[in-house]
C-alpha cells in the first residue's frame, strides 16, 4: 500500500514561491510511489488548478474556512476526511498550515496518529503573538524543515522551536530541465523580468521607481515585465502611470508557465524586503540570465554578489536603480558569462531531486 501524505497549505489562489514549490513537490512525490493529497484550508482555488492536480494524480480537499486555520466548519470537513483516509503524513507549509497540523495531532477523532512535518518559508516568522504560538506548540510536531540556512538561522535566534534537533535544512529545488538559455535577442531593448505575487513583501513601489530612475539614466531602450497578480495589482497600474512609465512595464498576471518568459528576457530583478529563499531567483540562474536583488538573506544564499549576480548597495530606490544600470551597461560576453555562473550554482544548490529526497528522508525517519 502506499505512502499517504497530505501536504497542507493556506491557500493556492494567488501562486507564490511556497505555494509553487508545494504543487512540484506533489507532483514529484506521486512519481515516486507516494500517493498525495494537497489540503487547501481556503477554498477559492481556480478549477483549472484543482485540474491540473487532478491530471497529475494528486488529489485534493478544500476545506473553505474562513477564520484562518480556526474555523470549526473545516474542521470538521478535515476530521472526517482524516478517519476515513488515514495519512501517514501530515506537512504543513506557512504559518497556518504549520499550525493546524500541529493541532490536528490532539483532535485526529478516531484516526491513526500522523507524522506531523511543518515548513518555515520566510526568514519573516510574525509578531510576538506569532513566535509565542510556534514555541507553545513545537511539541505537536515531529520535525520542522526551513527552506534555507537563512530561514533555520532566524528560527534559531526568534526561538521558535524548543528543542533544534527537530530543525533542519531542506532546500528548494526546481525542475531545472524547464528553463533553457536565454534565446538570442536583439541588442537594441533591455527587457527586465520580475516574477512574484504583487505582495508587500516583494516591495514593487521600490522597483518602479528605480526603473523609473533607469528609464532617465540608460543609454538604451528597456522595459519592466512583471509576472504575479495579487490585491496590489490596481494600485501598481495606478503608481505606474503617475511615474509617468506605464508605457515601458508590462503586466502579464499569474502565468502557468514563466519558462517562456524568462527566455525572453535580458535580467531579472528582485526588490524585496525580505525573503526565505527566492524561487524567482533559482529560475533566473537556471534560465542563464543575470539578476540584479536586494540584500535579503533569502536572496544571498542564491546569489553570489559579481559572480552571478550584482546586489544593490542600500535600500533605497536610487541604489536598486545604480545595480540596474550597471548591469545593463555591461558587455553581452559579461552577462553572459554571469548567467552561466548562475546555472553552475542552480545545479550544484536547487535541483529538484535534492528537495525531493530531503523531503523524503525526514517523512521516512518519522514513519520508523
Amino acid at each position: 500500500m502506499k505512502r499517504h501524505v497530505a501536504l497542507v497549505i493556506p491557500t493556492l489562489v494567488a501562486l507564490g514561491g511556497a505555494e509553487r514549490i508545494v504543487l512540484e513537490l506533489a507532483e514529484e512525490l506521486v512519481g515516486r510511489g507516494w500517493r498525495v493529497t494537497v489540503v487547501m484550508l481556503a477554498d477559492e482555488t481556480p478549477p483549472q488548478r484543482k485540474a491540473w492536480m487532478v491530471g497529475r494524480g494528486i488529489e485534493w480537499l478544500a476545506l473553505g474556512m474562513r477564520k484562518a486555520w480556526i474555523d470549526p466548519c473545516g474542521w470538521r470537513v478535515f476530521l472526517d476526511w482524516q478517519r476515513r483516509e488515514q495519512p501517514d503524513v501530515l506537512h504543513g507549509h506557512l504559518a497556518h498550515g504549520a499550525w493546524f497540523v500541529r493541532v490536528a495531532r490532539l483532535v485526529r477523532a478516531g484516526a491513526k496518529p500522523a507524522a506531523i512535518v511543518d515548513t518555515l518559508h520566510s526568514t519573516r516568522v510574525g509578531g510576538r503573538w506569532a513566535a509565542r504560538l510556534y514555541r507553545v506548540t513545537d511539541r505537536m510536531t515531529g520535525r520542522v524543515t526551513a527552506v534555507s540556512e537563512a530561514v533555520w538561522q532566524a528560527a534559531v535566534e526568534a526561538r521558535i522551536v524548543s528543542r533544534k534537533r527537530t530543525l533542519c535544512v531542506v532546500t528548494n529545488g526546481i525542475e531545472i530541465e524547464r528553463f533553457t538559455a536565454r534565446r538570442h535577442r536583439p541588442e537594441d531593448e533591455f527587457v527586465w523580468l520580475t516574477v512574484g505575487r504583487l505582495a508587500t513583501v516583494k516591495d514593487y513601489p521600490r522597483l518602479l521607481r528605480a526603473f523609473a530612475l533607469v528609464l532617465q539614466e540608460a543609454k538604451r531602450a528597456t522595459r519592466l515585465e512583471i509576472a504575479g497578480d495579487g490585491s496590489e495589482m490596481e494600485r501598481l497600474q495606478a503608481m505606474a502611470q503617475e511615474l509617468g512609465i506605464a508605457a515601458h512595464v508590462r503586466w502579464h498576471g499569474f502565468c502557468e508557465n514563466v519558462s517562456a518568459l524568462y527566455a525572453n528576457t535580458d535580467a531579472v530583478a528582485l526588490a524585496s524586503r525580505w525573503e526565505g529563499l527566492p524561487v524567482s531567483l533559482i529560475e533566473a540562474g537556471a534560465a542563464e540570465l543575470p539578476v540584479v536583488t536586494t540584500a535579503t538573506a533569502g536572496a544571498l544564499e542564491v546569489v553570489v554578489p559579481e559572480e552571478t549576480g550584482l546586489v544593490a548597495q542600500g535600500n533605497s530606490d536610487a541604489a536598486l536603480a545604480r545595480a540596474m544600470l550597471r548591469l545593463m551597461e555591461m558587455s553581452a560576453e559579461d552577462r553572459q558569462r554571469i548567467g552561466a555562473s548562475a546555472r553552475r550554482r542552480v545545479l550544484e544548490r536547487f535541483t529538484m531531486e535534492r528537495m525531493i529526497e530531503g523531503y523524503e528522508r525526514v517523512y521516512l525517519e518519522l514513519l520508523g
